[in-house]
């Protein structure tokens, strides 16, 4: 194994932690392919794995029993966890700010001193369209599972440009809760989605009124070991659904 130290004490160790409760030869194998990764590339380039391993941390400390799989010719999701003795998979993704996936999309052209002209729902609309887009990619390749699955997607940086995080105004998660709700109907594979992002600002809330299948938390800035937002949209018409107590324990850790 590659024992070149990454940067950053926090996923080391988070890895040292799910190298120990994690000892399985599959898991083994894919924590040092991981590891490699973490080692030898920038945070960014390394952003998939350390994904990885933040989601499989955090899943176990909510008090799953988390296995990783290793990559395979065909694509398998990247976790498996067990509540007793029933089962769900986990496919961890990231979504990150590009140039390209800006010149592509007639959504995202806008410069940040021109989005503040504009309407504040120009955040929420253009993470949803990223986030639909990816959903629809991995819901075709996680097709054929028949257990629950949950989608854990991480946004490390603000996936809509190059706009200083100052320039960004806060996401309204009420709004960004309803376009989830709205779009992960059409995905049937996907028990829940578990949306983590770790740099944008909330919006505080206008009115209580929250959406009965969106549960989130917030923190302040400052502390690089929490996200800013987390938030957990359940899919009422999954194929396969979690479990109530597999939601509380998730809620729970957020």
């Amino acid at each position: 194994m590659n024992l070149r130290q990454p940067k950053g004490d926090l996923i080391i160790r988070q890895w040292q932690a799910l190298a120990k409760a994690c000892d399985d030869g599959e898991s083994q194998t894919r924590l040092a392919i991981l590891w490699d990764h973490i080692s030898r590339f920038p945070v960014r380039q390394a952003a998939s794995a350390h994904a990885e391993i933040e989601t499989a941390y955090f899943l176990a400390q909510a008090g799953f029993s988390v296995a990783f799989l290793e990559a395979s010719g065909g694509r398998t999701a990247d976790l498996e966890c067990y509540e007793g003795t029933h089962r769900f998979f986990v496919e961890v993704t990231v979504i990150q700010s590009t140039q390209g996936a800006i010149r592509k999309s007639p959504a995202v052209r806008l410069q940040p001193h021109q989005i503040l002209e504009s309407s504040d729902e120009f955040f929420e609309q253009a993470l949803v369209k990223r986030l639909l887009s990816r959903m629809a990619e991995k819901a075709r390749q996680l097709e054929r599972y028949c257990a629950p699955v949950l989608l854990a997607v991480s946004v490390p940086d603000l996936p809509w440009g190059k706009g200083r995080p100052q320039d960004i105004p806060p996401l309204d998660l009420q709004r960004l809760a309803a376009m989830l709700v709205g779009v992960v109907v059409d995905v049937p594979q996907f028990s829940a989605i578990l949306l983590t992002l770790w740099k944008a600002p909330a919006q505080e809330l206008r009115n209580p009124i929250r959406i009965r299948q969106v549960t989130w938390v917030t923190r302040p800035p400052g502390n690089p070991r929490d996200p800013r937002i987390r938030m957990l949209a359940v899919n009422p018409v999954a194929r396969y659904r979690l479990s109530s107590q597999e939601l509380k324990s998730i809620k729970e850790e957020m």
